[in-house]
C-alpha cells in the first residue's frame, strides 16, 4: 500500500476554490498537464455518489472511476478507480479553511493505493525505479500551481 499527498495554500475562501476547482469546463482554461479533463462519464448528468463515474483523463491515461463523498462533501471531492484487486486508488481533494492564510483555503490531493501492483506508487526500490509517485506527485503540484494562481487572480 503507498499513499501520496500536495497541498499548497491559496489566497481565496474555500467556497471560491471548490467553485474553480468543480467548473471541470474551465480546467483547460488555467491548467495544461497532469489533469487534461474530469467531468462526469455521462456530460451534463449531475453526480449521484457512490452510482455514477467520472471520465478522468491525465496525462498518458483515462478512466472512469466511481465518484464518492466523505462526511463533509462541501469540504472534500473524492473519487475511487480500481482494477480490483490489481490496483485501486481513492482520491481525495479538501477545500479547508486556511490556518496560515487568513480568509484563504488550504488546498489538497491525497490518494492512498492498494493492490498487487500499489508498490509502483511506493517508496520500494521497485516504486522508486518506475518513478510513478514522484511523476504523479510533481503533475499534482503544478495542478495545485495552477488552480492557485487562477483562484488568486479571480480572488483579488
Amino acid at each position: 500500500m503507498g499513499s501520496l499527498k500536495a497541498s499548497i495554500e491559496i489566497a481565496a475562501p474555500p467556497a471560491e476554490v471548490r467553485a474553480k476547482f468543480r467548473d471541470f469546463e474551465s480546467l483547460p482554461s488555467y491548467h495544461s498537464g497532469f489533469f487534461k479533463s474530469i467531468g462526469p462519464a455521462t456530460p451534463g448528468k449531475p453526480l449521484e455518489p457512490g452510482k455514477d463515474k467520472l471520465n478522468v483523463v491525465l496525462e498518458g491515461t483515462t478512466f472512469n472511476p466511481v465518484f464518492l463523498v466523505r462526511h463533509h462533501p462541501s469540504s472534500c471531492y473524492r473519487w475511487v478507480g480500481s482494477i480490483p484487486y490489481v490496483f485501486t486508488g481513492e482520491h481525495i481533494f479538501t477545500f479547508e479553511p486556511s490556518k496560515t492564510t487568513p480568509g484563504g483555503t488550504t488546498f489538497s490531493q491525497e490518494e492512498t493505493f492498494s493492490g498487487m501492483l500499489s508498490f509502483m506508487m511506493g517508496e520500494g526500490f521497485l516504486g522508486n525505479q518506475l518513478g510513478m509517485k514522484e511523476k504523479t506527485k510533481t503533475g499534482w503540484e503544478k495542478y495545485n500551481a495552477d488552480l492557485k494562481a487562477a483562484c488568486e487572480k479571480t480572488s483579488s
